[in-house]
């Protein structure tokens, strides 16, 4: 089970070797998105209506994964990477705010984060972002070498962008190493090609490790409301929970509650709960044995009105759950 009680989701990934280190793939459904990611285990739960719209550039350059990610929804996100590595998330579009660990994340910032323990990220609706995931043990050797100080047990940690040329060189190295590698097939089979290109990242990663201290993002005191809330609401499936019956249970008042959820979210509780709940309906009808009905799953959630249900559903995903269960 991943947070919050949602069932988890394995997403294997696509080795290296089946896509000759690059690709570009594109998809209308957010959970099939998330497997998108190669050697990452991630959920995501789409918090606005409409249908969804993802593309992905990967690049793999042995010790070093780059992807070019972009989105249409609010989501929100949790898992996973790649063991072992370190992960930098450098936004060229972010329509709306961003929230990790129930920090509203500075306009025009890195966030750096640890494989094994990636934080709750809600991000906002139109996101354009390159994620640069390195072996750890490859960036300790690379920063030492340049003495910059840097402690992987200390993430996760935001870096100011202002005033440096990191997101805009980036987008510029991968567009350009999008457009070799879409005209001259295998361009990056050749090895020489891609140290080329992993050192060019990595001096933008150089230049953005010491221009400011960073923040370190530790879990705040309303985040951990708010998981409390979703925790005790997704495990009481079969009441039916108002926003009163989580105040009792938390022994906070109505406004402190919404407050949190706000602060730390931006949304409200209900709207966040039935967030959840249907998109745990989505992922088990796109995974349900042909038996599966879609009032059992909607039940199973906690929905008891099918018609009401219903149109929520297809509000939030563009489609009927019947469309998706005959997927």
């Amino acid at each position: 089970m991943s947070a919050h009680g949602l069932p988890a989701v394995s997403s294997p990934g696509v080795s290296a070797g089946l896509f000759n280190y690059s690709r570009h793939v594109s998809s209308q459904d957010i959970n099939e998105h998330a497997a998108h990611m190669s050697g990452w285990r991630i959920t995501y739960d789409q918090l606005s209506a409409g249908a969804f719209q993802g593309e992905l550039f990967e690049l793999c350059l042995d010790w070093m994964q780059v992807v070019r990610d972009r989105t249409n929804q609010a989501l929100i996100k949790r898992g996973a990477a790649r063991p072992g590595t370190i992960a930098f998330n450098i936004p060229l579009k972010c329509v709306g705010n961003a929230y990790c660990a129930g920090h509203a994340l500075p306009s025009g910032s890195a966030l750096v984060t640890h494989a094994d323990d990636l934080p709750q990220l809600r991000a906002p609706q139109e996101v354009d972002v390159i994620v640069v995931s390195i072996e750890q043990s490859v960036l300790e050797r690379e920063l030492a070498l340049h003495g910059i100080a840097f402690t992987a047990a200390h993430v996760p940690k935001v870096y100011q962008l202002e005033g440096l040329a990191v997101a805009q060189q980036l987008r510029m190295l991968i567009e350009n190493v999008e457009s070799e590698s879409v005209g001259v097939q295998g361009w990056l089979d050749d090895e020489s090609r891609r140290h080329q290109v992993r050192d060019a990242i990595m001096n933008q990663l150089l230049d953005l490790l010491p221009a400011e201290p960073p923040v370190e993002l530790a879990p705040s005191a309303r985040k951990r409301l708010v998981d409390r809330a979703c925790e005790y609401a997704l495990s009481h499936l079969d009441e039916p929970l108002t926003i009163l019956d989580l105040c009792r249970h938390l022994g906070a008042s109505r406004r402190k509650l919404q407050y949190c959820f706000q602060e730390t979210l931006e949304i409200n509780p209900l709207a966040y709960l039935r967030a959840l709940r249907l998109n745990a309906v989505r992922r088990e009808l796109l995974g349900s044995a042909a038996s599966t009905s879609v009032q059992d799953a909607a039940t199973r959630w906690g929905f008891w009105h099918l018609s009401r249900f219903s149109s929520e559903y297809r509000e939030m995903f563009g489609e009927l759950p019947s469309q998706t269960l005959n997927r």
